[in-house]
């Protein structure tokens, strides 16, 4: 197996498409939040009946965002910390290889 020099312009593209992903999620479930707003104001409005059924729903889909937003969140934590991991790997191989070399 030939070990290749890590590229930094992967990593820096990976990270920037995380960023990008992340900002999107977050314009998503911000504009979730003013829909259920809207959707409450809608509920106040209505019969007592309907309005218990509306409320219902916006508390379900407001635990499912929050849900969303806090599962992605472990999910970028976990995926920093196998990146260090890969990062502390790759540079044990090139020492390895470094030290192959000298020999």
């Amino acid at each position: 197996m030939v070990h290749r020099p890590p590229d930094s312009r992967l990593l820096s593209t990976l990270l920037s498409k995380e960023k990008d992903y992340s900002k999107q999620l977050d314009t998503l479930l911000d504009a979730s939040n003013a829909s259920l707003n809207s959707v409450v104001a809608y509920a106040s409005a209505s019969p007592p009946a309907h309005s218990s059924l509306l409320l219902n729903i916006v508390e379900f889909l407001a635990r499912i965002d929050d849900a969303t937003r806090n599962q992605y969140a472990r999910g970028v934590e976990e995926w920093r910390r196998s990146m260090e991991e890969l990062k502390e790997l790759e540079e044990q191989v090139a020492r390895v290889v470094r030290d192959r070399e000298i020999l």
